[in-house]
């Protein structure tokens, strides 16, 4: 059924609907910033939960669950909910992840804590009160009971820091909606881009068909295999004396900030000694199953770069005399030397192809983005229902003006407050377009793209500049460029999924996108001050939420001065191939390799977060499904096999998170 004609078949929403779903909102979005601090740590380090941390994958998996329980209430009669509310009622489960749990909003103040008690001396002047308070209002809320030093005795130095976050993530909700709403049409309808993500709306289509069809079959059945896959963690979570069944939690041989990822490279020595890449393979199905969702050519790209260009060619290069020692070296040597190290610099390479993306993107539809101001101009909308451009820009202007004010105000200088912008843009736009078309992000870092603009050193801190330290390190990881995910990621990613979640369901572009910016606001109103009254009542010490480090450091001198520039040939030879690969795919149609997944396997993270292994294994499983059982087995079997094992985990996760709180509340410990 076309979109228009299931648009034209929704009934207008009353205001008795609008407050059911911001109630619900609310009240998720505020027990899932409980959730996110009983979470244990090897979860939340290693990004397994059910918002956008999901082992690097930028998951926001709690909708899966929810569909999935709405499901099982619909078939007994339980219940019984018109398509446009169940599709709003997604998207808002989906939005109180956004912020609420582990990467979105809790890492930031848990990274900048330690600027102030453990490293002020070095990085401690580049960090504005506004955006962290004293060392002693930071000790003060390190054990239980701890309310009176947040309301009482520190309120003046905490409370403009819960108001500049808020601040913070409103604007950048503001600038990242807007660019949502701009690339909607081209990346949902004109492109139709896959979106794995949103994929998990087709446990809500299965809900109305009538009858057990094998789609439903084999969700249930795969479904309850996902959290049956939970179950051992469940009762470890409540008797934690027993043993780690899968050894994720204190099994060495498994990285702990990496949920599943057993390195190969550690376990046995002949690998070691033999193979010149680091080699992880992953367990977790979860990751399994959200490649299977990813399309053949990401999923081809991704293993050729992952596999043939930084393990097979090192492989070979270093009998020739590269990678001198390599054989001998612990498996983070051997990671550095090939993805930092000569001859190709394989991270900054990958840089240059981001550059590439987002500009040869806006080459090629020139046309649309021309429209998208004339649309501006005029003041109307690209078509009925859809968001009004000039809507849509006035919201990038507030937000890029609130966000650059609230940068000088961080020391920032005007011009650096701008190049950061700009940088953080294409970050968030080339990685949630990533993403749309693999499942996944990687780790983009702001430092290759200053250097063109403020040298190729800088001096260590504290001889670094308050502001550059400040907006460098900003951008390499603690804002963006890293894995700490809200504001920036989670919105333009959250949106775009939530709009072609609209497009399947049949629902109004404008009325997601009210959602949308009711939601992010209220989330942020919610989560912010939510989270330190909570880490004040429970103590931030004594919650088993993992602790992070002093993120400062991702953009001090020695982060920043090894790494090349973007404009070096490395940045150069990146942004070329990009060129290359989408001008082949456009020649050739039967051309393989596609910029996004190459992108993504030619990049660092590539073995600690994805696993050596993960993608080809997933595309030799899909192509022979396909070829064996053609696209009706994919659809039918594959899919719902995939989208339920995801669902399953996701509820599993949650039930960990439960019994944790309960053996916390009882026992007073974890």
């Amino acid at each position: 059924m076309a979109t228009s004609a299931r648009v034209e078949e929704v009934k207008p929403l009353t205001a008795k609907h609008w407050g059911i779903v911001i109630l619900y909102l609310a009240l998720l979005t505020a027990a899932m910033t409980t959730e996110t601090l009983f979470l244990p740590a090897a979860w939340g380090t290693g990004g397994i939960n059910v918002g956008p941390s999901g082992g690097l994958l930028l998951a926001i998996g709690l909708p899966w669950a929810f569909a999935m329980i709405m499901l099982f209430l619909m078939e007994k009669n339980i219940i019984k909910i018109d398509k446009q509310m169940f599709c709003l009622l997604f998207i808002a489960t989906g939005i109180t992840t956004w912020y609420s749990v582990f990467k979105g909003f809790y890492t930031t103040p848990a990274a900048l804590f330690n600027i102030r008690v453990a490293t002020a001396e070095t990085h401690g002047y580049a960090l504005p009160m506004i955006w962290m308070p004293s060392a002693d209002a930071v000790r003060g809320m390190f054990y239980k009971n701890s309310l009176h030093n947040l309301f009482s005795v520190y309120a003046s130095e905490w409370m403009p820091v819960i108001a500049t976050y808020v601040y913070w993530y409103i604007v950048t909700a503001a600038f990242f909606l807007g660019w949502a709403a701009v690339f909607r049409r081209l990346w949902v309808e004109i492109e139709v881009l896959p979106f794995p993500h949103a994929q998990g709306w087709l446990i809500a289509e299965a809900a109305y068909q009538p009858g057990q069809t094998r789609f439903k079959k084999f969700l249930k059945i795969s479904f309850l295999i996902g959290l049956l896959f939970y179950v051992p963690y469940m009762i470890y979570s409540a008797y934690p004396g027993l043993p780690d069944f899968y050894g994720w939690l204190t099994n060495p041989l498994f990285l702990s900030w990496s949920t599943g990822q057993y390195q190969l490279t550690n376990a046995y020595p002949a690998i070691a000694q033999n193979v010149a890449a680091p080699i992880i393979l992953s367990t977790d199905p979860l990751r399994y199953a959200f490649f299977f969702l990813v399309p053949l050519d990401a999923l081809f790209s991704m293993w050729v770069g992952g596999i043939i260009f930084t393990m097979l060619v090192p492989q070979v290069l270093s009998y020739f005399g590269y990678y001198t020692g390599i054989y001998a070296a612990g498996i983070w040597s051997k990671w550095w030397m090939i993805y930092y190290g000569e001859p190709f610099y394989w991270e900054v390479i990958s840089a240059g192809m981001a550059l590439g993306i987002l500009v040869f993107m806006i080459l090629v539809n020139w046309k649309y983005f021309a429209g998208t101001l004339k649309g501006l101009a005029g003041g109307g909308s690209a078509a009925p229902g859809e968001v009004s451009y000039r809507l849509a820009y006035l919201l990038i202007a507030v937000g890029a003006i609130g966000l650059i004010v609230l940068f000088i105000m961080s020391n920032v200088e005007p011009q650096d407050a701008v190049l950061g912008l700009l940088i953080i843009m294409m970050q968030v736009i080339v990685l949630t377009r990533a993403r749309a078309y693999t499942a996944n992000i990687t780790f983009l870092r702001g430092a290759y793209f200053w250097k063109p603009f403020v040298g190729d050193t800088l001096p260590a801190a504290p001889q670094y500049p308050a502001g550059k330290l400040f907006i460098i390190s900003h951008t390499c990881r603690w804002g963006t460029g890293c894995d700490t995910f809200g504001p920036y990621y989670s919105t333009m990613a959250g949106a775009m999924d939530s709009f072609k979640v609209a497009q399947i369901a049949g629902v109004k572009p404008d009325t997601v996108f009210k959602l949308l910016l009711i939601g992010s606001i209220i989330s942020a109103i919610i989560v912010i001050p939510l989270t330190f009254i909570e880490l004040h009542a429970w103590g931030f010490m004594e919650l088993p939420v993992a602790k992070e480090w002093d993120y400062f450091w991702d953009g001090d001198a020695g982060f920043y001065n090894p790494r090349p520039s973007i404009a070096s040939i490395y940045g150069l030879t990146g942004f070329l191939l990009t060129g290359a690969l989408i001008f082949l795919r456009m020649r050739f149609p039967w051309w393989p390799l596609e910029p996004l997944g190459f992108m993504l396997g030619l990049h660092d993270f590539y073995p600690w977060h994805v696993g050596t292994f993960t993608p080809l294994i997933v595309w030799i499983a899909k192509y022979a499904l396909l070829k064996v059982g053609g696209r009706k087995a994919y659809e039918e079997v594959g899919v719902p096999v995939a989208i339920g094992i995801i669902a399953g985990e996701m509820l599993g996760i949650v039930i960990v998170s439960l019994i944790n709180i309960a053996r916390f509340m009882v026992f007073g410990a974890y």
